[in-house]
């Protein structure tokens, strides 16, 4: 995905790439302003964010993290 695709910010998070996708998720590296420091950050993809499965195993997923 090209730069130009990128969402620029999600939240507080200024989004610099993308990182990874899997079934679910996309991975972003982000930046924290808050914290002065880059984090990863995780975001359901859309076209699996209307199931509710789907975000069930996500939220379970991040809490077991």
């Amino acid at each position: 995905m090209s730069i130009d695709q990128l969402p620029k910010t999600i939240g507080r998070y200024e989004i610099l790439r993308e990182i990874g996708q899997g079934a679910m998720a996309k991975v972003y590296n982000a930046y924290d302003p808050e914290i002065n420091r880059n984090i990863a950050i995780k975001v359901l993809r859309e076209d699996v964010a209307n199931d509710e499965k789907s975000r069930n195993d996500f939220i379970r997923e991040a809490k077991a993290a």
